[in-house]
C-alpha cells in the first residue's frame, strides 16, 4: 500500500520469492503500485499474478484455503487490513536493515513473525524500548548480500582506490533526517584530493526536493570536471543509479562513505572499510544508536576530522578485525549458499512447519 518504492522495496525480494519455490501473488492497494510492480516483474521476466484490492472487503476476498502466509515489505498503515485475517501467518520482511525508526517501529508487534538478518535486527527493538516477544523473531540472514564480493586485499595497497559515496535520503521527519548530502560536496572533494576514483550514488528519494537535486547536480559537475582533468573514471547520475545496482556499486568500490542507512549493514558483507557520517548526533551517541559504527570510521558532521578519517579509511584501516565481528552480528553466520538461510525459513513458515509462534496447523 504505497505510491512509490516498488523498484527497491519489492524488487529486492522478487528473485527470492521466485527461489522459494512456492506459488505466490502480489496484493496491491493502490493503482500506482499495481502498475509499478507490473513493471518490476516484467523487467525481471517474472510472471506472477498482481492483484488490486482497494477496500477492506476486497482484501478479504483473496484469502483462499491454499493461502498460508503473507509477507510485508514496508510500513504501510493498511497492512493491518490483511493482518486481521488470523488464519494466515503474517511475516515482517522490511526492505532493508538499518538503524532508522522504520526498522524498530512498535507496529511490527502486530506480525506473527519478524525475519531479522542478524542479532542486531532483534536487539535494536529492545534498545529503543520496543517490546516484542523473542519467540517472534527468526534470524534468516539478508539474502540480497549474497552477490556482494569480498575485498581482494588491504585497501592500503590500492594506488588509486575507488570510494563509493552513498548518502541516504532526507527523510520526512526530523528524527530520520540523518543524511550527509548537504556536506557531500566537501566529502567528495576530499576524496578527489586523495586521488580516489569516486562512485556517487544519490538516493532516488532525494530527487523529490529541489535543494537536494541542486546538490546532487553540483557534485556531478565536480566529478565531471575532475574526470576531464585527470581521466579518472568517476561514476555518477544514471551510470551509478540506474545502469548499476547498489550491489554493483559495492563490488566496484574499495571503500564507502555513507550515513545511518541500510547500505551500511549490507556493505559489511564485503569486509571493506567504510565511514559513517555522524549527522545530528555526537560520535558517542552514534555508537549507541547504530552499533555498526563500532566497525566504521566516524566522520563528524562539521568535517573537523575528515583528513583523519580519510587516512584510516584509505590507508591503515585499523578496524578490519572489528568489521568481521560486526558482519556476523548484523548479517548472521550462515554457510554458503548464504541465501538458503532465508529460503529455508520462508519455506518452513509457508509449509506450516514453523508454528512456534502462531500455533497454527
Amino acid at each position: 500500500s504505497s505510491t512509490v518504492g516498488a523498484a527497491y522495496q519489492v524488487g529486492m525480494w522478487l528473485p527470492y520469492f521466485e527461489r522459494i519455490g512456492r506459488r505466490y501473488i502480489f496484493v496491491t492497494r493502490t493503482v500506482p503500485m499495481l502498475r509499478a510492480i507490473a513493471d518490476v516483474t516484467a523487467a525481471a521476466g517474472v510472471k506472477v499474478p498482481i492483484i488490486f484490492r482497494p477496500t477492506l472487503r476486497s482484501v478479504e476476498e483473496i484469502v483462499v484455503p491454499t493461502l498460508t502466509t503473507a509477507f510485508y515489505v514496508n510500513n504501510a498503515a493498511r497492512n493491518s487490513h490483511l493482518v486481521e485475517r488470523r488464519e494466515l501467518t503474517h511475516v515482517w520482511l522490511n526492505h532493508g536493515d538499518s538503524e532508522k525508526p522504520a526498522c524498530f517501529n512498535p507496529v511490527h508487534a502486530i506480525y506473527d513473525l519478524l525475519f531479522a538478518a542478524g542479532q542486531a535486527g532483534i536487539d535494536r527493538y529492545a534498545r529503543h524500548g520496543v517490546t516484542i516477544p523473542q519467540e517472534k523473531f527468526r534470524v534468516v540472514g539478508r539474502p540480497q548480500v549474497e552477490v556482494i564480493t569480498p575485498a581482494a586485499g588491504p585497501i592500503g595497497q590500492r594506488e588509486s582506490p575507488t570510494v563509493l559515496y552513498a548518502p541516504t535520503w532526507q527523510g520526512p521527519f526530523s528524527d530520520s533526517r540523518v543524511f550527509s548530502l548537504p556536506i557531500g560536496r566537501e566529502i567528495v572533494q576530499a576524496l578527489l584530493d586523495r586521488g580516489a576514483r569516486v562512485v556517487f550514488r544519490a538516493h532516488p528519494f532525494n530527487y523529490r526536493y529541489r535543494d537536494c537535486t541542486e546538490i546532487i547536480e553540483e557534485i556531478g559537475r565536480l566529478l565531471a570536471a575532475d574526470k576531464a582533468a585527470t581521466g579518472r573514471e568517476h561514476l555518477w547520475g544514471e551510470a551509478a543509479e540506474q545502469a548499476m545496482t547498489i550491489e554493483d556499486c559495492f563490488n566496484v568500490s574499495d571503500a564507502m562513505i555513507s550515513d545511518v542507512s541500510a547500505v551500511v549493514s549490507d556493505y559489511l558483507r564485503s569486509d571493506k572499510p567504510f565511514a559513517i557520517v555522524s549527522v545530528g548526533r555526537t560520535p558517542e551517541q552514534l555508537l549507541v544508536d547504530a552499533p555498526a559504527a563500532r566497525a566504521a570510521y566516524v566522520l563528524q558532521e562539521d568535517l573537523s576530522n575528515l583528513a583523519e578519517v580519510c587516512d584510516r579509511l584509505l590507508g591503515s584501516d585499523p578496524l578490519a578485525p572489528e568489521r568481521q565481528l560486526t558482519r556476523v552480528y548484523y548479517l548472521g553466520d550462515f554457510p554458503e549458499p548464504y541465501a538458503d538461510g532465508f529460503l529455508t525459513a520462508a519455506r518452513s513458515v509457508i509449509d506450516r512447519r514453523d508454528v512456534a509462534t502462531t500455533g497454527r496447523r
